[in-house]
């Protein structure tokens, strides 16, 4: 473009920037950043890209631009910033959602993928199976993705995939010409009031819809089938062509086209399940293990067919999909401990990775090492955390991660009191990592699984519990 957009992503190193960055980069845009800590996951991208890294933050970086992107979470952890302050003086000031959705997503065939669980998973695996179908996407999750070289992919089509976040109602930004929606349950309290604060913000996305107004939906979220009950009528009135799928629970509602699927068979690798719809049945072969994952897979695989993908296409693209970053990742085997590092926060998604451990490694050790993150969150689903950490046979919480909160002053909370509601025989809080590396290594034998839960530096400790096994293996 003639005249560049200068726009300065403040905060670039990040999952969620640093993607958008990149990706407008290559669509012309003047791109430049900073972070407090540029040695993080996408600095190489970032640079090999062009895209110029400032470390830490000063009012020099934004003398000469149109635009200042920030991550939400910045006007949380630090509101008074000097540039936020100087950018919003200048009318330049917006997230980086609201640059995607303003100068990215214009003009584009957007799919979104929205829920309070699997929207990484199911974005990049939706971005997948449309490249292999030819359609040749835009994607952007907040992820990595070792076939892309990160969360992104520079497609040069009218089709741009992306995760639509409900913290901050930043999916509002979004106008999607298809929605996809995984679940809906409580999150974010920082943020959200209640779970009908939450179920009014899915609402408000649902009414973003755009265009052909697609929306798929997993009928077996009792908070989606709510919602779309709740606006049946608004659905029929814009034309919105609702296709609903499920394993467990069918919802009596006057879908378009409606999908159910059933569970054959898991194994330590993959899933097997049966589609049907109408007449047809189809078996498909999905890399990933879990009823959660087969669920993700169901709005990617509607999705495609809406969009004209070749089923055997489909099927070829789950069945050699292993995953992304940080979602139930294999990092190590070390003596036959296998080591995972696993993203969980929510007691939703701990309980279902333990499920989908248990049902395909029977009969092994697990540990669970879990990094609570923020303190609302832990106070607000304390019962729920216990509840689901009580599946693992061995419990080690760490330190919290405060995030967001770092700056709230909100009261601590006693961890030692879930490690009692979880079971006090199998479960212990141990703030030093240290001291958690030297338990596992004195604990851990031939066989057992060990998952390290966190969305804050969990990823860090599941490196150091790694290179202590490693260092005193017996394997050479």
């Amino acid at each position: 473009m003639e005249n560049k957009i200068k726009v300065h992503f403040m905060g670039i190193c990040g999952s969620g920037a640093a993607p958008i960055a990149i990706i407008a980069k290559n669509n012309g845009f003047d791109v430049s950043g900073c972070d407090l800590n540029v040695s993080g996951y996408y600095k190489d991208a970032l640079l090999e890209n062009n895209i110029e890294i400032l470390k830490g933050h000063a009012l020099s970086h934004i003398e000469n631009i149109d635009i200042l992107a920030i991550s939400p979470a910045i006007l949380d952890i630090s509101p008074n910033n000097p540039e936020i302050l100087e950018a919003e003086k200048r009318g330049i000031l917006m997230t980086w959602q609201e640059f995607s959705a303003k100068y990215i997503q214009k003009e584009k065939f957007v799919i979104s993928i929205a829920g309070t669980h699997g929207k990484s998973t199911t974005t990049v695996l939706m971005g997948l199976v449309l490249e292999n179908g030819g359609l040749d996407p835009i994607v952007e999750a907040g992820t990595t993705f070792k076939r892309w070289g990160g969360g992104y992919r520079l497609g040069k089509s009218k089709y741009f995939v992306c995760e639509a976040d409900e913290f901050n109602n930043n999916f509002l930004n979004y106008s999607p010409s298809i929605a996809v929606i995984n679940n809906i349950e409580m999150d974010h309290p920082e943020f959200f009031k209640d779970i009908t604060d939450v179920k009014n913000s899915f609402k408000n996305f649902i009414k973003k819809l755009t265009g052909p107004k697609i929306l798929i939906i997993n009928e077996d979220s009792a908070a989606i089938s709510e919602v779309i009950c709740e606006l049946k009528d608004w659905l029929k009135e814009k034309g919105v062509k609702v296709i609903g799928y499920y394993i467990d629970n069918k919802l009596e509602f006057p879908f378009d086209i409606e999908y159910k699927a059933e569970l054959v068979s898991t194994t330590p690798d993959s899933s097997t399940f049966k589609l049907i719809y109408g007449d047809k049945e189809n078996i498909f072969n999905l890399g990933l293990i879990g009823k959660h994952n087969v669920m993700n897979s169901l709005g990617v695989l509607i999705t495609s067919l809406e969009l004209g993908v070749d089923i055997d296409l489909i099927k070829n693209s789950f069945e050699n999909f292993k995953g992304i970053g940080r979602r139930l990742e294999l990092i190590a085997d070390i003596d036959d401990i296998k080591i995972f590092d696993d993203f969980a926060h929510h007691p939703t998604a701990v309980a279902t990775t333990l499920d989908s451990i248990n049902l395909s490694y029977p009969g092994k050790k697990v540990f669970a090492i879990f990094e609570p993150h923020q303190l609302s969150r832990t106070k607000l689903f304390f019962n729920e955390f216990a509840v689901a950490l009580r599946k693992a046979d061995r419990v080690i919480i760490t330190k919290p991660f405060l995030g967001r909160e770092a700056n709230k002053n909100i009261e601590p909370i006693d961890l030692n009191m879930l490690c009692k509601e979880i079971d006090i025989n199998k479960a212990d809080y141990i703030e030093n990592s240290d001291e958690i590396c030297s338990t596992i290594l004195n604990e851990a034998k031939s066989g057992d699984l060990i998952i390290v839960f966190g969305a804050g530096d969990s990823y860090k400790l599941s490196r150091k519990v790694i290179s202590i096994l490693r260092k005193n293996s017996t394997i050479i």
